[in-house]
């Protein structure tokens, strides 16, 4: 049993509210990667749009099978012609190596999405993505 007695609380002054610097952290809303935390860069501080003009698999020699195929046109299809947040993309996992070039892994695999800068959200090009395949 305890005997000891605390001395009573006394609360601390409270110091001045100090202006916040800027968002240093975000947690992951969507995608692979959800609930995970996340380092805001620099580039992020304001939105970037791209869309996704084409998914490959570079200069990769591919195997003809049918989980090849199966996520190549998965990705084809969930990615061609959309135009994504690069938020979006980076917390579906895509590296984004420049304005026109962006790596994503899927199925043991790294594809290659070529991109294009836009200014803001579009609609899906036309001619891409299941309903073109038809």
């Amino acid at each position: 049993m305890n005997t000891k007695t605390s001395a009573p609380f006394h609360p601390v002054e409270s110091e001045p509210e100090v202006e916040p610097e800027g968002q240093e952290s975000y947690i992951v809303t969507e995608g692979k990667k959800r609930g995970a935390t996340r380092d805001v860069r620099e580039a992020a501080a304001f939105d970037r749009f791209y869309t996704v003009l084409r998914v490959h698999p570079g200069d990769a020699i591919l195997t003809d099978n049918w989980h090849t195929n199966e996520v190549l046109s998965h990705a084809r299809n969930n990615f061609e012609g959309v135009t994504f947040a690069m938020r979006t993309l980076e917390a579906w996992g895509a590296m984004i190596e420049n304005d026109h070039r962006a790596y994503y892994t899927a199925g043991g695999r790294i594809w290659v999405m070529d991109l294009e800068p836009s200014e803001g959200k579009k609609p899906r090009l036309p001619g891409t993505g299941p309903a073109a395949k038809k």
